[in-house]
């Protein structure tokens, strides 16, 4: 492209969607020298991408569909991202108990903790298989009848919302690339060989426009509705499927480790202690139409199915709502298939509606960057611009001024930093995402409840 047709553009491509694919594919667009606009309709990470299991794994409940590429991908990603943000990411054991009634007896947990390594090129540390004395050496008040053992393999935990946010901030090295939360789209327009794209920020009302060659939508469990809400010719593919979760008090369950619990109705409840809590999740349950996906929130029938299965587990720990320190729902964006919501394949696909317009839809949290790149290589190549597959192997340049508040002490300067340097727009922005706090009750200090108090924030 000659520069005067550069000049018929504002930027080169805008990204509709600021999650952790959107994200994802802002830094790789960033790094290839791309003058990127990325636009989000709420804060950054703050709908599906901040409502996970917080977990970079391979996805171990896959291997029963045989879907191994997609493990093998994961697992290569999390192994990534393991080495590239070691301080929003973990690699700890997770817990398998075995009882005479599971889905999966013991010599089957064996061989599928056995090919999780391999997939893995045996990057994960080793597996694990304990007899029942020492996995209740472990768990102590796991449920002793019909214990036969445990197998224990390992995966990766992570601040999902600080990792899609330090994403955004790698990209902004780049000065031509910019990103604006807060910002709806009403109107994608082709005008000749550019799109125009309307947009109104949610909390002033003012409206801007922007133009760009390419346009890629990555609005995950919302794509059907944006793409209906802007008329753009589309054919529905999300399977929308709900996930809940719930932070318990860290004192309820006498773990230290984390936990899969497979349950009588063939799901799986993840227990993960972490943060001076215990994350307990998820449920998949499907989404009737027309529900505002915007502001899901866990039921009270889902809330008493997850506390009925930790107690099934845990019979003396008897854990109930005043154990559970906050809630959470997201969906997750799945592609629709014949099968249903569990077995359904977490491969990503890219659709392109339109000329020089894509739609990323589908895949996992933790292949994020594959995806990204899957998009940019179609961009790269109309631009006559070599694809760089190493370039995004490199640590991030730029990581959050507070990156664990239960560790760091958050003083009224930092607070201000934060305000001034990480496009903070709300207290939600502050509190949930830049500080890493799902409520006020997880954190008990008074000085950061005033300081939060005094913010002249929305």
């Amino acid at each position: 492209m000659t520069q005067k047709e550069k000049q018929k553009y504002d930027y080169d491509v805008i990204i509709i969607g600021g999650g952790i694919v959107g994200a994802g594919l802002f830094r790789e667009q960033s790094l290839h020298g791309l003058k990127s606009l990325l636009l989000e309709q709420s804060d950054f990470n703050s709908q599906t991408s901040q409502g996970s299991s917080k977990m970079l794994h391979g996805g171990i409940r896959y291997l029963e569909n045989m879907d191994f590429s997609l493990v093998f991908e994961a697992l290569k990603e999390k192994n990534l991202w393991l080495r590239l943000t070691p301080h929003i990411t973990k690699e700890i054991p997770f817990y398998l108990p075995v009882y005479k009634e599971s889905k999966w007896p013991l010599f089957l947990m064996r061989i599928g903790l056995f090919l999780y390594d391999l997939l893995s090129l045996f990057q994960n540390t080793s597996h694990k298989i304990l007899n029942p004395k020492k996995t209740l050496e472990h768990m102590q008040g796991l449920r002793k009848a019909g214990l036969v053992g445990s197998g224990v393999y390992y995966d990766g935990i992570v601040d999902d919302a600080k990792l899609g946010l330090e994403c955004i901030y790698d990209g902004l090295n780049n000065p031509q690339c910019n990103a604006l939360n807060y910002k709806q789209v009403t109107k994608v327009e082709k005008n000749q060989d550019c799109y125009q794209v309307t947009y109104k920020d949610k909390i002033n009302d003012q409206t801007e426009t922007a133009r760009a060659q390419f346009v890629i939508f990555a609005t995950g469990p919302f794509t059907d509705q944006v793409m209906k809400k802007l008329e753009i010719p589309w054919e529905p593919v999300i399977l929308p499927s709900k996930g809940t979760h719930l932070w318990l008090d860290g004192k309820s369950l006498p773990i230290q480790d984390a936990m899969v619990l497979q349950t009588k109705d063939q799901r799986i409840i993840f227990v993960i202690p972490q943060r001076n809590a215990i994350l307990v999740g998820t449920t998949e349950s499907p989404i009737p139409e027309n529900t505002n996906m915007l502001d899901i929130k866990p039921t009270q029938e889902e809330i008493d199915y997850l506390l009925s299965v930790v107690n099934e587990y845990f019979p003396e720990s008897n854990i109930t709502q005043k154990d559970i320190l906050s809630s959470f729902a997201a969906v997750r964006p799945l592609v629709k298939a014949k099968t249903s919501s569990s077995k359904t394949s977490r491969h990503h696909k890219v659709f392109s509606p339109q000329e020089n317009m894509y739609v990323l839809v589908g895949g996992k949290y933790t292949t994020f960057r594959k995806m990204a790149q899957d998009v940019n290589k179609k961009i790269l190549k109309k631009l006559n611009i070599k694809h760089d597959k190493k370039i995004t192997l490199n640590p991030l340049r730029t990581t959050s001024i507070v990156s664990n508040p239960f560790t760091e002490k958050v003083s009224h300067e930092k607070i201000k930093e934060i305000i001034q340097s990480e496009k903070v727009r709300t207290k939600d922005d502050l509190l949930k995402r830049r500080l890493s706090l799902p409520s006020l009750r997880h954190f008990n200090d008074q000085e950061l409840e005033k300081i939060l108090k005094d913010l002249d924030l929305e």
